[in-house]
């Protein structure tokens, strides 16, 4: 579902916008309009930037107001901000403002700036040119910004949106208006097709979007429908509303409310980047010894490669994998649940597969062992499985039903969940296997994983529970705020802490070894987290929906 917040606004602030825009509608540009673009940092501004493109109908521009606002935004975001002085209309027409857009983020690239630090951030026209690079660079690959601000776009050049009529007269803006900034910028381009026309493009892949509009806006429909577009191609999309608001609104008092929403929306620990298709299905997780982030796609038939600089790459394996995990021989290993096989990637992206002796089995949880081996769980056989980095596998009785996760153990064993025998089981490196009964029937624990405390740490998805169980085999248990928030996979995270996806309520989960537990929302309540893992200081999380979270760790 679409995020949509509606901003509420007193008479007062809505006369005083328009007030504003009348103002600067009739003032003249100043004689020293052709400046260079350049760097404006609010006192306390650290690392990252943000890349401040100006509105103006893509013809004008005032510089010192343009720096007054990139100042706004360097003081709310807590970043630099380049203010882009683009080619200006008629006499530079489509695409050289866009051109130029690009070449600001190629060249905050170039100072060293990492792609994930960066913020695109325009209104009005430079709202349109912010959506239509944000187009270009996932068309042509390469590092993605991390997100974008997009304040009153036009998104439809067409001229299709409802709201052209059913706003006119109430909006500084209008289609006459608009028909003129389209014949001067697009210069006979086509004013249906993307990205000159931001509707018209592929949404997906898109950086976190904050797209903002006036309810009064005559391109209310224009940033109404590129979010709902967004969003449904697994897009991470804020809109707000602005109540009463015409056009350039953010130029006056609202405009403040506006960049402290700004502001708390970038620094909301949770961040969500597509990866897939929405029904692709990222799985699980890891780490990479290349130093990039492996998922699993397991509807794709496919495994994911996120670089660091936001880079994806799809490598079809020709199965499904499930379960991902780094093994002893530099690539990694995963299980194929619906397929009966194990499987090994390079970081090349060469597969290869291994099929075990129990037919059907349903291979699962994969964890490499301390013996320089792998081993892997038969949730279908209730058998536990061992492979060598040549491909010889060997197969032990489960001590229970339906082993799931597994995990090496600071004792030099394996230790596993037994979902359907609510247990805990060990096994160790010469196949002898042991089960703890859990005190809490019907509890069904999933994911497990050594903590920083010398004790194994898993999830119980049927009650709702985190729980811990040393080596000597004593249990503890501890109830989650939401008992129905079914915590599924678990992970130690860089803060000494436990980490946990809850499926059933579309959050993330930390446990303290103390036992203290914090909650945090994900975007959106059906985005179905399964997988976790540290990776980069932060915690990753594989939204079955088509898309990566990252959850900055609190130090």
């Amino acid at each position: 579902m679409l995020n949509v917040i509606a901003v509420p606004a007193e008479p007062e602030a809505v006369q005083a916008v328009r007030d504003r825009a009348d103002a600067l509608i009739a003032a003249p540009l100043p004689d020293d309009a052709e400046v260079r673009g350049d760097w404006v940092c609010a006192s306390g501004a650290r690392g990252g930037a943000v890349i401040y493109v100006h509105g103006g109908g893509f013809a004008h521009t005032t510089p010192e107001a343009e720096r007054v606002m990139a100042y706004r935004l360097s003081k709310a975001t807590g970043r630099p901000a380049l203010r882009v002085d683009y080619r200006l209309a008629p006499e530079h027409p489509y695409p050289a403002a866009l051109e130029d857009v690009l070449a600001a983020w190629r060249s905050v690239l170039d100072e060293g700036v990492p792609a994930a630090e960066v913020v695109l951030a325009g209104e009005s026209a430079g709202a349109t040119l912010v959506l239509s690079a944000l187009l270009e660079i996932g068309r042509t690959g390469g590092p993605r910004p991390g997100a974008a601000v997009a304040v009153s776009p036009v998104t439809d050049f067409a001229l299709t949106g409802a709201s052209l009529a059913a706003n006119d007269g109430k909006d500084v803006m209008n289609r006459a208006a608009l028909g003129s900034i389209r014949a001067q910028y697009l210069a006979g381009a086509p004013a249906d097709q993307a990205p000159q026309s931001p509707l018209y493009g592929d949404p997906r892949g898109l950086p976190p979007l904050l797209i903002a509009v006036g309810t009064d806006e005559v391109l209310l429909d224009d940033a109404r429908r590129f979010a709902e577009a967004a969003d449904a191609a697994g897009v991470s999309v804020r809109l707000e509303e602005y109540a009463d608001m015409p056009h350039a609104f953010h130029l006056s008092e609202p405009g403040e409310v506006l960049l402290d929403r700004i502001g708390r929306w970038l620094a909301d620990p949770v961040r969500v980047c597509t990866v897939s298709e929405p029904d692709a299905g990222p799985y699980a997780l890891t780490g990479g010894p290349d130093g990039a982030l492996w998922f699993t796609l397991v509807h794709q038939g496919a495994i994911g490669r996120r670089d660091v600089d936001g880079g994806i790459t799809v490598h079809p394996v020709g199965a499904k994998p499930t379960v991902i995990a780094q093994g002893p021989d530099g690539a990694l290993w995963f299980t194929e649940y619906g397929t009966h096989r194990i499987g090994r990637i390079t970081m090349g992206g060469t597969a290869s597969s291994y099929e075990p002796p129990t037919a059907d089995g349903g291979p699962y949880g994969i964890a490499a062992g301390p013996d320089g081996a792998m081993w892997f769980t038969l949730s279908g056989a209730d058998r536990i499985g061992r492979i060598t980095m040549d491909g010889e596998i060997t197969e032990y009785p489960a001590p229970g039903a339906f082993p799931s996760a597994l995990a090496a153990g600071p004792d030099g064993a394996m230790w596993f969940t037994l979902n359907q025998g609510n247990a805990i089981g060990r096994i160790a490196m010469d196949g002898v296997t042991t089960a703890h009964p859990l005190p809490t029937e019907a509890a069904a624990p999933v994911g497990i994983a050594q903590g920083p405390d010398g004790a194994l740490w898993f999830t119980e998805i049927g009650a709702g529970q985190i729980g811990r169980i040393t080596v000597d085999g004593t249990v503890t248990e501890y109830p989650l705020p939401d008992r129905a928030a079914r915590p599924h996979a678990i992970t130690h995270g860089p803060d000494g802490a436990l980490w946990f996806t809850e499926w059933g309520r579309g959050g993330v989960g930390r446990v303290t070894t103390d036992g203290r537990i914090t909650a945090y929302d994900l975007p959106r309540a059906d985005c179905e987290p399964h997988g976790i893992a540290p990776y980069g200081g932060a915690l990753w999380c594989a939204l079955e929906t088509g898309s990566l979270a990252r959850l900055d760790v609190p130090r």
